[in-house]
């Protein structure tokens, strides 16, 4: 017997019934996805944040783990070991050049504090007095990190004399292994604060040499603060004084914003010392994020002698990233 319309229409609305429901559930599946897959994205850590949290929980993982292992004893204090990492280029006329620096310090509270093993950047140049710019200044900031000098030393420390003495390796091919005697004194009285160090030093293939500074600060309120210092090294493969007179303003704008001022005198010599160069600069700093990201701006002039004392204009652009426990706050 032919079917009517009716049961035609009842039959095709009952076969086709499980499709319509698979297909909303489908539907449903995937509004729930796109959904849970938006709310991740919001709730996502950008990779930044993320690379300075897990580099700084690891610096404090190696620091506590060094010293159980030299102190024999489970380290119960949290860590303050840290490192910094400062990067930028340095734009003169129509010159530019990258620069990378990297220090660091691990501390180790189980051994009384009279133990560290340190690994920092070493600059160049023996003699600090005789830089203009920066230290580790390359062609490039990839080429600088390339050819920047580190070395591994193990510290001794004396707080109650001021005494530090490093033994270690200065990583270079070939190595360069390296003995440095350090004497410390300070004192900060009121508003005014002093400060004057001795080194003795030995390097493998760069000779030996001797270090002295002294410096004065005078602080006129937690904002303002005046400095001056004065610095002389030797270094006996070269037979060469390097002298170097700063003078300095630092002011605090306010939680965030940081301003210096500098002027400084560098002089050189075999048997007395004569005038190398002078310059002046003011360096910008500001707070990016937190206490860890600083971004800092210089423009310096310099006068060297051997160019008649003519100014040369630079302007040093840098990031300076602190990592390590105390930054993950």
């Amino acid at each position: 017997m032919p079917w009517s319309k009716g049961y035609i229409t009842a039959f095709c609305l009952v076969t086709s019934w499980p499709l319509f429901a698979l297909s909303a559930e489908e539907t449903r599946d995937i509004d729930t996805q796109a959904k849970t897959s938006q709310q991740a994205e919001r709730d996502e850590v950008p990779w930044w944040l993320s690379s300075h949290e897990t580099i700084s929980k690891t610096i404090g993982n190696w620091s506590t783990n060094i010293d159980s292992f030299l102190s024999g004893e489970q380290s119960s204090k949290p860590s303050d070991s840290y490192a910094e990492i400062r990067f930028g280029s340095v734009l003169s006329g129509s010159d530019r050049s990258g620069f990378f620096d990297f220090r660091t310090r691990l501390k180790l509270p189980n051994t009384q504090d009279r133990l560290r093993l340190v690994v920092e950047s070493e600059p160049d140049s023996l003699a600090p007095e005789s830089l203009r710019g920066e230290s580790t200044q390359q062609k490039g900031v990839v080429d600088s990190a390339l050819k920047s000098n580190i070395s591994a030393a193990v510290r001794y420390i004396k707080d109650d004399i001021g005494l530090d003495i490093d033994a270690g390796i200065r990583v270079d091919f070939p190595l360069d292994p390296f003995l440095r005697l350090r004497l410390k004194q300070g004192e900060v009285t009121d508003q005014w604060s002093w400060w004057q160090n001795q080194e003795a030093f030995a390097y493998y293939s760069k000779g030996i040499g001797a270090r002295y500074g002294v410096g004065l600060g005078y602080a006129v309120s937690p904002r303002l603060n005046f400095g001056t210092d004065f610095g002389v090294t030797w270094l006996d493969r070269e037979g060469l004084f390097y002298a170097r007179e700063n003078f300095s303003i630092q002011l605090r704008l306010d939680e965030k914003n940081r301003l210096g001022y500098q002027l400084s005198f560098l002089q050189s010599g075999e048997h007395s010392l004569g005038s190398d160069s002078f310059l002046y600069n003011v360096q910008y700093e500001r707070l990016l994020y937190k206490d860890w990201l600083i971004g800092q701006i210089k423009p310096q002039f310099t006068h060297e002698a051997e160019d008649n004392y003519d100014g040369k204009f630079s302007l040093t652009l840098s990031l300076a990233i602190l990592l390590g426990p105390e930054y993950l706050r």
